[in-house]
Parts: C-alpha cells; sequence; structure tokens
C-alpha cells in the first residue's frame, strides 16, 4: 500500500459548477452594458434638462414682453 496515496486528502477550493458570467463585449453588442446604461441615463437627464431650462427662459421672456407690452397701452 502506498503511504503517500492514503494519506493525502484533496480538496475541492472552486467548485466544479461555476456561475455563468457574461463577457463584457456581450453587454456592449447586446445594448446592456451597465456603463452603457449609466451613460445613456446621464445624456437623457441632461438634455431632459437643458430642454426645461430652455421651457422655462422662453416663457420668462414671453411673459417679459406681454408685461411691457401691456404698459404701453
Amino acid at each position: 500500500m502506498n503511504n503517500t496515496s492514503s494519506n493525502s486528502q484533496t480538496s475541492q477550493l472552486i467548485p466544479a459548477i461555476s456561475p455563468v458570467i457574461e463577457k463584457p463585449s456581450a453587454w456592449i453588442r447586446d445594448g446592456y452594458s451597465p456603463t452603457e446604461i449609466i451613460l445613456a441615463a446621464a445624456i437623457l437627464s441632461s438634455l431632459l434638462m437643458g430642454g426645461t431650462a430652455t421651457v422655462i427662459m422662453a416663457t420668462v421672456e414671453l411673459v417679459k414682453t406681454l408685461v411691457q407690452s401691456q404698459k404701453r397701452k
């Protein structure tokens, strides 16, 4: 009997079935990369804020014009 083989035990440090992790290239290819989603959300919120600011400024200018035209009459 071989003394080395009977006394040695093997332990499994890494599970045999590891969870499937998708590659980042798949994220980008399929369009659901976390970075891509964050960037798109940042761009859309920036455009939304810019659009809102433009509408507010245009409304203020319109009100100023209407008030000045009412004062002239």
